[in-house]
């Protein structure tokens, strides 16, 4: 530090000057130094080891997470192992799906055991109305058993998937639908013209043992429906599919569904009423009216059967497993010797 005085001489004479007051000079590195605050430095992760100085915040040190290859600089992704918790099951769809891509083999026993359980429980409803009427045996036992061995089909179907399960599925469905159609007609007869009774109550009856009553038609109606109806659209379906008729003509495969809603469906209503000791008055009276009406209805049951069996998948994509009974070698010799017969000379 240099420190210099300086004295003024220019003054008057006489008059008192005051000193001045001292000048201070000071060099830039003579000041102190104080250092200014910092914001903490963060973290820093290194993977070489470095020793820290003193002062200085700790570093945080992480091992790779992903292993690096031979050459150092690859990096190796490791398959990541979820644990299995279900296995996924296949779509019911999907499940018959695989089963048409199966090798098709004549049916065996069981297959055949199956067909007949299917088509008991397809003619079990509508058989156990002649039952009931020519009082051979309860509709209401016979109701108890069809729900049994429906439950044995159901079981079937869950665990044991066959082709033809579709094909039942498909019939009762267009059954069910198709009688949609007919009751329209139908209770227009009843309700509108008046021409006959509804006698669907009378089969609630039947199966409750109670007179008409709202409990009583509610089981009339889905009785109808899922047991008359939904069992002859089985019926036709597994009936058609094993003769062949989905390889006809769309129109001769319509006619076939109209036949048999006339025979035997509606020949087998005419027969009950007409031949048991109390069929007239435990059902309908039989007079022009009702069998114009119960005849038109189950024509156009059959229609709309058969167009349903046409929106069905047909010819190799039918789902039925075996070839056709119209294309055995029976049938084809039976065909030949009509031929034969047909062309030889009298």
């Amino acid at each position: 530090m240099e420190i210099g005085t300086e004295m003024s001489t220019t003054a008057p004479t006489g008059t008192t000057t005051p000193a001045p007051e001292e000048t201070v000079r000071l060099r830039p590195g003579d000041l102190p130094i104080k250092l200014l605050p910092q914001a903490p430095k963060a973290p820093t992760t290194r993977t070489t080891p470095k020793a820290p100085k003193i002062g200085e915040p700790m570093t945080t040190r992480l091992k790779a997470l992903v292993p690096l290859g031979s050459d150092g600089v690859t990096v190796r992704l490791n398959p990541i192992e979820i644990p299995v918790v279900a296995k996924v099951t296949n779509t019911i769809r999907q499940r018959y799906i695989d089963l048409n891509k199966a090798e098709v083999k004549p049916p065996s026993k069981w297959e055949y055991a199956r067909i007949g359980l299917v088509m008991l429980l397809a003619s079990m409803p509508i058989l156990a109305i002649s039952g009931e009427v020519f009082e051979l045996v309860s509709q209401a036992t016979v109701t108890m058993v069809t729900i049994t061995l429906v439950a044995v089909l159901a079981t079937l179907i869950a665990f044991a998937p066959h082709r033809i399960d579709m094909i039942v599925g498909r019939g009762l469905i267009a059954g069910m639908v198709a009688c949609i159609v007919y009751d329209a007609a139908r209770l227009f007869a009843v309700h509108v013209l008046g021409l006959m009774g509804d006698f669907i109550l009378v089969m609630g009856s039947f199966v409750t043992g109670e007179p008409d009553t709202t409990g009583s038609a509610a089981v009339g109606y889905v009785y109808r429906y899922l047991g008359d109806a939904g069992g002859l659209g089985v019926a036709f379906f597994v009936v058609a599919y094993a003769i062949g008729i989905d390889r006809w003509k769309n129109v001769y495969a319509v006619l076939a569904a109209i036949a048999f809603g006339v025979f035997p469906t509606w020949a087998g209503l005419m027969a009950t009423v007409a031949l048991a000791p109390h069929g007239q008055e435990r059902m309908f009276p039989l007079n022009t009216a009702t069998v114009i009406i119960t005849l038109l209805g189950h024509v156009i049951f059959g229609l709309f059967l058969g167009l349903a069996f046409l929106k069905a998948p047909r010819g190799q994509n039918s789902g039925w497993p075996w070839p056709p009974l119209t294309e055995s070698a029976l049938a084809k010799r039976a065909i030949r010797f009509r031929k034969k017969v047909m062309n030889s000379p009298h």
